[in-house]
C-alpha cells in the first residue's frame, strides 16, 4: 500500500460536525437526578466491597485472604486513578 491508495481511500470519506444541541430544563434536571443516583449507588457498591474484602482480611486463617487482598488493592487503585485522571470535557 502506498500513499496514493491511502490519499484514494480519504477522498471517499464524508465527515460531519454538528454542535451539541442546547439541553432543555427538564432533561438537565433527569440527567442530574440519573447521575447523582448512579453515583451513589455505585459507591454503595464499592464500600460494600471493600469492606467484605477487609472482613475477609481481618478474619485468621481465611482461605480468601489473597483474594480479598487482591480486591482490596484493585479497588484502591482504581479510585486513585479515577481521582488522578483529570476531567476532560
Amino acid at each position: 500500500m502506498n500513499i496514493d491508495d491511502i490519499s484514494k481511500l480519504l477522498t471517499h470519506i464524508d465527515l460531519k460536525a454538528e454542535s451539541k444541541k442546547i439541553e432543555n430544563h427538564e432533561d438537565a434536571i433527569l440527567r442530574r437526578f440519573k447521575e447523582k443516583w448512579l453515583f451513589i449507588s455505585t459507591l454503595i457498591a464499592l464500600v460494600v466491597a471493600f469492606c467484605t474484602c477487609i472482613g475477609f482480611l481481618l478474619k485468621p486463617d481465611s482461605p480468601y485472604s489473597g483474594i480479598a487482598l487482591n480486591g482490596v488493592i484493585g479497588l484502591t487503585m482504581a479510585l486513585a486513578g479515577y481521582y488522578v485522571r483529570g476531567k476532560v470535557h
